[in-house]
This record gives structure tokens, C-alpha cells and sequence, in this order.
């Protein structure tokens, strides 16, 4: 080894030891930093995931999805049902619809989707709603508020191995949208308090997409409401055009041979028999007053709302119309089940009757039958006829107003052809139905049914 003048080794000679950086930190931040990237990671992945389409109910599987397994390992998320129906939130105390849900297990005891849960004031999630803040219960099992809620659920749930939970409220623009439950079971540690801001960064990221998809609902709803009401108008527009031209046609027509034969009896007036000419012209003012009449009834019966509704005994209306009637052309006879009861407008179930005792008159061969039953929660009031029938192409075509058919049924004399939709639209007003069917060996049965009432509607 060579030496300089002060006896120090020299650079050639120094011999080599090499360097080392020493690092001293708290034990555990390995796994704090891996936390965090696995935090991070987690939400960066429901920043993508959450909030795929405008449906709350995707949503919010997406946001369950999500959090099990990589958070928990159960995730419920409860919505008002205002929510699904995409109306603003109201207080979460009407109860909360379980939309989504995913878990380890199916058989876990938790509330599947579907069930309607009314919180008690106690439980975790009812507390998060009322405050606005996280919850966390890092021991079930001895939570006694969360027990309340439901008991036997509580001990099978706890059976299963869950023992902490996280309830986050979903907020936005100031309302509580709902509430996310978060589980974990043996399988994982506890809930501890670093875990809240977590959770309650998960949910608020899903709220304000469930939120956005809510209010698409209610906008969508409210487009189809809009495209409803303008085909509505526009089938009504269409009806009453079609309305006023066959009502203008048939009120021309008694018209119009009304004023030919007066136009006859002034042109030939020594040629003409007045009492001939009377009867006949009395005969086209009888049309027209039956027609106006019916064309009133048919507005009235279409703008004015139900009132002053009672119990009506059908079998006993039958017999009290029936005792009215004089000069049908056929006898009439009565099957009535007594005691059937309807809510409904006296007058205008008898303006039923007697217009489909009418029609039967008209067609029936040798006689008609009236009947009266119940079936079920449904009264019936049957016409039938022994007459030509109505072809199943035709039955629904003769409730139109004015309508004229080829059969032998169309040769109606006397009638104004409102009778029908007359009974029809009283029907569909009372919540009830009429249709034409067949019967054997021949004819027709008017058969309207009406919801019935029970005995205790009875005045007493």
C-alpha cells in the first residue's frame, strides 16, 4: 500500500466500501398505501361503471355491484318508491323499496329486492336519513336499534356471519333519495371509521346518477303523457267529425222527406189527403224528436261525472221498469237472482235497460228474456232475443253511433241508432262493461256487468 507525505493511504491504495441508504418509517404504511390505491382504484372504477344508462333501477345494481366484493360483502340500496316512479323524494318514513342488492350469499337474511321496509326510528339507516350522515355499527349484534327493526331476520342475518354495517344516505340537491346499506361478514374485518368517507364517497357519486335518471323517468313519463293526450284528442277530434256528419245525415233525412211531401201538397193541393199527409209528417217530427233526444242523452251521458251514487237492487229495477212498459210487441220473461247489488245512478241503469229492451223488441222472433246474476264480484244484467244474432265481425261496430249493418238486424224500424252507444258510454261511466254474445240456438245477449256492491251498502 503506497502513502503520501502525511502517511494516508493514497486514492489508488484507499480501499472500497460502498454505499447505503437506510429507510425508517412507522410499521404498516405498506398497507396504508396499498389501502389507498385500492381505495382510489374502487372509485375510479364507479366513476366508469356507475351510471351506465338513465334507469334508477341499473343504477343503483350498478352501485351494489360495485362495492361487493372489492368493499363489502353485502350492499342494499333502498329507494322511495317516488324515486322509481321518477317524482321528487319525500320523507324516507313512507317507507323505502329495496331496488338492489347483491351479496356473498342468497341466503343471507337480508331484505331481498322488492321488499318494502319501514325503518324504525332506531335502526341505522332511519338514523343516517334523519341526520344526513354516515352510520357505522361495527358490532350487529349488540346493536339493540337495528335488532328492533326486525328481530328474527336480525339473528339469522348475524347466524350468517354479518357483523358490521355502514348506512349512507343518498342525498342530492338536498333530498334523501334513499338509503345504501353496507355489510360485512367473517369473512372480512369490521367496518372502522376510515371506511365512512369511502362509503360516502360511493353513494354520493351514485346519487347524483340516480338522481339525473329520475328525472329522465319523469320527463319520459311526462313526453308519453303529452303523446298520449294528443292521440286522445286527436281519435276525439276524428270522432267528432265523423259524430256530426252522421248526425247531420240523420237528422236530413226525416227532413228531407218531410219537405217533399209538403212541397207536394202545395204543388197539388186538390191531389193531397191531409189526414195522410199529417200522419206522415207527423211520423218524421217523431224521428226527429227521438233523435234529439238521444243526441242528448249521448252528451250527457259522455261530459257529465258520476254523482249521487247508491246501492241498487238490479232484480228489483228490472221488475219496476218492466211494470212501466206497455205495447212490446213480444212477452218478456224474468230470471232474477234477487240481492244483487250495484253502486250506481238509478235512472241511468234503467236508461240501459230500456234501451236494450228496445233493441230486443225490435229484433226478437217470439220472445226475450231479462236476467239477473252475480258471478263472482261481478252483477250481471242480460237482454237476450231470439231475433237474427249479430255476427262476431259486427259486435263491436254496432255500438257506434248511428251505425248501419247488412244483416237483417240493420232493418231497424223505429230506432235512431244511438240506443246502443247510449248504453255503452253509461256503462263504461259506471266502471262496468257491455258486449253482445251468442246464444243457442240462435239471437243475441246484451250482457252488461257492473262491479258489484255488497249487502252492507243497503241504507239502513
Amino acid at each position: 500500500m503506497k502513502y503520501d507525505r502525511d502517511d494516508h493511504p493514497t486514492a489508488a491504495t484507499r480501499p472500497n466500501t460502498g454505499r447505503w441508504l437506510l429507510a425508517v418509517s412507522e410499521p404498516g404504511i405498506g398497507r396504508l398505501a396499498l389501502q389507498a390505491r385500492e381505495r382510489l382504484n374502487l372509485l375510479c372504477a364507479a366513476g366508469s361503471s356507475i351510471g351506465s344508462s338513465l334507469d334508477v333501477t341499473r343504477t343503483a345494481e350498478e352501485l351494489a355491484e360495485i362495492a361487493v366484493p372489492r368493499f363489502a360483502d353485502y350492499a342494499g340500496v333502498d329507494l322511495c318508491d317516488r324515486v322509481l316512479r321518477g317524482q321528487e323524494p319525500t320523507s324516507p318514513d313512507e317507507g323505502l323499496r329495496r331496488v338492489a342488492f347483491s351479496g356473498a350469499r342468497e341466503d343471507s337474511g337480508l331484505y331481498p329486492v322488492g321488499a318494502l321496509i319501514q325503518l324504525l326510528p332506531t335502526t341505522p339507516q332511519a338514523r343516517s336519513a334523519a341526520t344526513g350522515q354516515p352510520v357505522l355499527e361495527p358490532v350487529l349484534s349488540t346493536d339493540l336499534g337495528w335488532m328492533a327493526q326486525d328481530p328474527e331476520r336480525g339473528r339469522k342475518v348475524c347466524e350468517h356471519g354479518i357483523h358490521s354495517l355502514i348506512a349512507v344516505p343518498m342525498r342530492a340537491r338536498g333530498s334523501t333519495l334513499g338509503v345504501v346499506s353496507f355489510y360485512r361478514s367473517k369473512a372480512r374485518n369490521t367496518f372502522e371509521e376510515d371506511d365512512l368517507a369511502l362509503a360516502e364517497e360511493l353513494v354520493n357519486r351514485a346519487a347524483v346518477c340516480v338522481d339525473n335518471a329520475r328525472r329522465y323517468t319523469h320527463e319520459r313519463m311526462i313526453a308519453a303523457k303529452l303523446e298520449d293526450a294528443t292521440t286522445s284528442l286527436r281519435h276525439s277530434l276524428d270522432h267528432q267529425r265523423r259524430f256530426t256528419a252522421d248526425a247531420s245525415h240523420e237528422l236530413r233525412t226525416p227532413l228531407a222527406g218531410l219537405r217533399v211531401q209538403l212541397e207536394e201538397a202545395q204543388l197539388h193541393p186538390d191531389e193531397t189527403d191531409l189526414a195522410d199527409l199529417l200522419r206522415h209528417a207527423l211520423t218524421d217530427v217523431d224521428r226527429l224528436q227521438a233523435i234529439l233526444t238521444d243526441l242528448l242523452s249521448l252528451a250527457r251521458s259522455e261530459s257529465t261525472p258520476l254523482t249521487a251514487l247508491e246501492p241498487v237492487d238490479l232484480a228489483e229495477l228490472v221488475e219496476e221498469e218492466m211494470a212501466r212498459r206497455i205495447g212490446d210487441p213480444h212477452p218478456t220473461r224474468l230470471d232474477l237472482a234477487p240481492g244483487v247489488l250495484v253502486e250506481a245512478v238509478p235512472i241511468q241503469i234503467c236508461r240501459v235497460l230500456s234501451n236494450l229492451l228496445n233493441n230486443a223488441q225490435r229484433h226478437a222472433a217470439h220472445d226475450v228474456t231479462v236476467g239477473v246474476r252475480r258471478t263472482g264480484d261481478i252483477a250481471e244484467l242480460s237482454v237476450t232475443d231470439d231475433g237474427p244474432g249479430v255476427r262476431p265481425a259486427e259486435r263491436e261496430h254496432i255500438f257506434q253511433p248511428f251505425t248501419r249493418l247488412d244483416s237483417a238486424r240493420s232493418r231497424d224500424v223505429g230506432g235512431t241508432g244511438l240506443g246502443l252507444a247510449i248504453a255503452r258510454d253509461i256503462a263504461r261511466a259506471h266502471h262496468g262493461t257491455l258486449h253482445v254474445e251468442d246464444t243457442i240456438p240462435k239471437g243475441a245477449r246484451f250482457v252488461l256487468r257492473l262491479p258489484a256492491a255488497t249487502g252492507r251498502s243497503l241504507p239502513v
